[in-house]
């Protein structure tokens, strides 16, 4: 509440000083940034003719600061800091959820409070651009004390313009994302689920020629996962589920009208190497493949855009006694803007996964697909709702999974430093393999703080 009085006092202080700061706000994507200007640009300027009054007029006024729209009076103006804006938000949530420990019977309710604070920082240079992102979300039940996890979400990543044709990137992240009780890696009778940790370096790099663009990617990922203690005090070793994955992948796209679309090609290969040289039923992990892929990509502005790719995919298990993995490749994630006040998102994928949890399945097959739609029913009220499925399907074993969340939600949006949401979720999880099935409801309601 502390941080709520500070940011009503300054509110006055700061729209006085509007003036000075407009154009700073909320960051954008590293695609709609601004690119770099070379010799060759500053020729093309040199030759450009002259404009008169009556054609100056025609032309719209120059966008503002890039992260802000300057049409929208909910947008965060952000603390400037020479050249770097800081954009900080906390979230405080109360909720209840039906099932809290992922029950198949008897499950049991409970009141939970969430609180998430996060800080975006984003730099304002002409050419180049560096962001980081940190945030923390905190949760714990009133009456279940032993039921609390904290997940850290953190990145930083930057675009070098090396000049108009060439670009490269970097991105560093790292995650503590506990583990859900309803996961079948997670024993039913552990006293807290354990954490999880995701560290990522990736690199990037594309030149430009003319309607053709190449790029590369390469990334270092590594997961790791904490041991399990469970209601009789025996502790579950997971260190045999911890792994290293090295992957990269070569990109070659060309335009097919002015811009707006391109198809391309891409070829992609991975090597994931255990911690352990075998598993606890004895099992030698680790993997190695490749993909190939072939799609569409379309504009980054209205109404659509996105990029939606086919091919075809192979994991191979380190143990020869394992089931190869080889299915078709989808990789898809589409952004439809219909109307101004309506947007549509999709997102889906077919990609093998790395399990260790039946010993006769090399991995995980997992068809995942998200439908989401969001609808301004006034420029302060937006309405959402969203249908998430996926299915893994265990190669070399009869297990099958599926878990579907249907969600919604609304948000009233009182001003640029307050808004309020109400959210609901259901989630059904199913699998043909032991006592694993639960369905869970969820409600919370809270407010958003940011600056």
């Amino acid at each position: 509440m502390t941080a709520a009085i500070l940011l009503w006092a300054n509110q006055m202080t700061v729209q006085s000083a509007a003036a000075q700061t407009a154009g700073v706000g909320a960051p954008g994507s590293f695609a709609t940034l601004r690119g770099s200007t070379d010799a060759e640009d500053e020729a093309a300027v040199d030759t450009a003719v002259a404009i008169d009054g009556a054609e100056l007029a025609e032309i719209p006024d120059a966008p503002g600061q890039p992260g802000i729209e300057e049409d929208d009076p909910f947008a965060p103006l952000g603390i400037r800091l020479g050249a770097f804006t800081l954009l900080p938000a906390i979230e405080a949530f109360l909720g209840h959820a039906s099932n809290v420990f992922s029950s198949t019977t008897n499950p049991q309710s409970g009141g939970y409070y969430r609180v998430a604070p996060e800080i975006e920082v984003v730099s304002d240079w002409v050419r180049h651009e560096l962001r980081a992102f940190a945030s923390v979300d905190h949760e714990s039940f009133f009456d279940y004390s032993g039921e609390t996890t904290t997940a850290v979400d953190a990145e930083m990543e930057g675009r070098l313009d090396i000049t108009s044709r060439d670009v490269a990137g970097l991105r560093l992240s790292y995650a503590i994302v506990p583990e859900s009780r309803g996961d079948p890696n997670v024993p039913r009778s552990v006293v807290n689920p354990p954490d999880s940790e995701e560290a990522v370096a990736e690199a990037t790099y594309g030149h430009r020629v003319g309607r053709v663009e190449v790029s590369l990617r390469g990334a270092y990922e590594k997961f790791n996962y904490d041991n399990a203690l469970l209601t009789d005090g025996t502790i579950v070793d997971n260190s045999d589920r911890d792994y290293a994955e090295v992957n990269g992948a070569v990109r070659t796209s060309v335009d097919i009208d002015d811009g707006t679309r391109a198809v391309f090609f891409e070829t992609g290969a991975n090597k994931r190497d255990y911690r352990r040289e075998t598993d606890a039923n004895g099992i030698r992990r680790g993997s190695e493949g490749y993909d190939v892929l072939v799609g569409i990509s379309f504009d980054r502005g209205d109404p659509l855009s996105g990029e939606v790719a086919v091919g075809y995919q192979r994991q191979t298990p380190d143990d020869p006694m394992l089931p190869e993995i080889d299915s078709i490749a989808f990789q898809g994630s589409l952004v439809w803007r219909p109307t101004r006040l309506t947007t549509f998102n999709f997102e889906g994928s077919i990609e093998p996964e790395e399990s260790t949890l039946d010993p006769n399945a090399s991995g995980a097959l997992v068809y995942t697909a998200e439908i989401g739609v969001e609808h301004k029913l006034r420029d302060n009220l937006i309405a959402a709702a969203g249908v998430a499925y996926s299915r893994s399907d265990y190669v070399g074993s009869v297990r099958v999974e599926r878990d579907t969340v249907v969600s919604a939600g609304l948000e009233y949006l009182v001003s640029r430093w307050l808004s309020f949401q109400l959210d609901a979720s259901y989630e059904k999880f199913e699998s043909n393999v032991g006592v694993e099935d639960y369905v869970d409801t969820t409600v919370e309601f809270g407010m958003r703080l940011q600056y």
